[in-house]
């Protein structure tokens, strides 16, 4: 069967040729159903790539400048992405992320591996067509025995909760293993897909730098920084979240690495309220995301200002601050100057290392947009 060929407005045609995996509303001259696949064409019908149709701010997702059947597309990429992780995942390390949408060549798709079962999360409605095929996939890989599905995304399923794709009923809770230390995961639940682990390596880092420490650990949800901190030999963390439930999780995470939480401080509070009582060696402050639309851009811009400041106060001098935001639509200067705004007022600040994606959220170098993770560790000078 023939594809529909769909001219694009003129002022679409340089980004598509330099490789953006997206056309935004307004860029296609003629409609077709969501989900179908395309060509996209100049004025002269000239073929420029091979697309599926999306809704929403964003019209289609590319994918490449010649057409493939979607089945045999998912599966070379797919295959390819799980060649990559075979590579960049860290020894004793069952909890990574297969499919980082653009970077991975699927625009819109997240896969995210906690021991043999594959938790997809679908950020484009142009997918939703050929579910069955990107299962069909993933059912073939020899480390996936589960496939199972996170909804949450307004544009495209505009619900709560998930649902088994393939394979067995899931547990509400699993233990995975990150670097050789043990978290458990609520895959159903969970934030993102059950647990950050972009910041994986960021953790690491972390817990390289906390021996005799006191560490402040401020949005700490299940207690990663915490745990890291703390076995690398930490005098004292003090993990401040707001959910209780998250910070029951923390406790028992330190249980799973032998670790007494008896030790160390879990407090639930409004990080936005709460200042430690004492000056803290290392103090780690990564929040939630804090901007969703552009109209929030700005009020998110002061609360990184407020937050740097705040976090900044508990740091003496010769100390350590670590900064993140998980925030795309705010990116790497404009964060930072937020963040320099809100330190300046306690004392003077070096970059020690700043850092982004680690290696299995590969990044499209056509697509900007997907580079949201940020963090930098500051020293504060003596």
């Amino acid at each position: 069967m023939a594809l529909p060929r769909i001219r694009v407005h003129k002022n679409c045609i340089k980004p598509i040729q330099q490789g953006h995996p997206w056309l935004y509303k307004g860029s296609l001259l003629s409609s077709v159903s969501v989900g179908s696949p395309m060509l996209l064409v100049d004025e002269k019908n000239k073929v420029l790539a091979f697309a599926l149709a999306d809704r929403g701010d964003i019209e289609a997702r590319i994918l490449s400048k010649t057409p493939d059947k979607i089945p045999d597309l998912l599966r070379k990429r797919i295959l390819v992405a799980q060649s990559l992780r075979n590579k960049v995942v860290p020894p004793n390390t069952t909890a990574y992320r297969l499919i980082n949408g653009a970077g991975d060549g699927l625009p819109g798709i997240v896969v995210d591996m906690y021991n043999d079962l594959a938790v997809v999360k679908i950020y484009s409605a142009s997918w939703e067509p050929h579910l069955d095929a990107i299962v069909d996939v993933l059912d073939t890989l020899p480390n996936v025995n589960d496939v199972y599905r996170r909804f949450g995304v307004r544009n495209v399923d505009g619900k709560k909760g998930g649902m088994l794709l393939c394979g067995r009923p899931i547990k509400d809770l699993m233990i995975i293993q990150e670097h050789g230390l043990r978290f458990l995961v609520r895959p159903k639940i969970g934030q993102k897909t059950g647990l950050f682990l972009d910041q994986r390596e960021h953790r690491a880092f972390i817990g390289s730098k906390a021996k005799d420490e006191q560490v402040v650990n401020l949005f700490s949800y299940t207690g990663g920084f915490s745990v890291y901190a703390a076995v690398g030999g930490a005098k004292r963390v003090y993990s401040v979240d707001i959910s209780q439930n998250a910070l029951d999780d923390a406790k028992e995470n330190f249980r799973l690495n032998g670790l007494s939480p008896d030790q160390h401080a879990f407090i639930a509070t409004d990080v936005f309220q709460w200042k430690a009582d004492l000056h803290a060696g290392i103090v780690i402050c990564d929040p939630p995301s804090l901007s969703h639309k552009k109209k929030s851009d700005t009020a998110a811009m002061q609360s990184y200002t407020r937050l740097a400041g705040h976090s900044a106060s508990m740091v003496p001098r010769g100390g350590l601050l670590a900064l993140a935001s998980c925030s795309a639509r705010l990116n790497q200067k404009q964060w930072e100057s937020a963040s320099v705004q809100g330190i300046r007022k306690h004392g003077r600040w070096s970059w020690l290392w700043r850092a982004n994606e680690p290696p299995d959220h590969p990044v499209s170098v056509h697509h900007p947009e997907g580079r949201y993770l940020k963090f930098s560790l500051l020293f504060r000078q003596r």
